[in-house]
């Protein structure tokens, strides 16, 4: 499986696929996230929470924060090894035989293909 980075605010579930800016993120934010990656899958993991608004009881707009839990900076997107297209939880099927490389639905025939005419 291959990742791709991209920048921006955190947009992965798994807090390891995410890696904090050093200089655009502050100490609370950067804590936070290794606070997270600790504690990922278990019951303590308290998940990025991303960018909100607040409102007053009628309904008028008090404020909108640009910031997130976790900081911003470089997110590390799953991507298929064949088209190298951003999978977003689609699952990915692992070759065993070539160790390890993973495809999308699309890339696997094609690649199975491969494995068939080396023999």
């Amino acid at each position: 499986m291959s990742k791709q980075p991209t920048y921006g605010f955190p947009c992965v579930e798994d807090p390891n696929d995410f890696i904090p800016d050093p200089e655009c993120s502050s100490p609370e934010e950067r804590e936070r996230h290794r606070v997270a990656c600790a504690n990922y899958r278990k019951a303590s993991y308290e998940p990025n929470k991303g960018c909100y608004s607040e409102f007053s009881d009628d309904g008028q707009l008090i404020k909108h924060v640009l910031r997130t839990s976790w900081g911003i900076w470089t997110n590390l997107i799953v991507t298929c090894d064949g088209c190298n297209t951003p999978t977003f939880g689609d699952p990915l099927v692992t070759c065993y035989e070539c160790g390890g490389p993973e495809f999308c639905e699309e890339c696997w025939p094609k690649h199975e293909r491969e494995h068939e005419t080396e023999d």
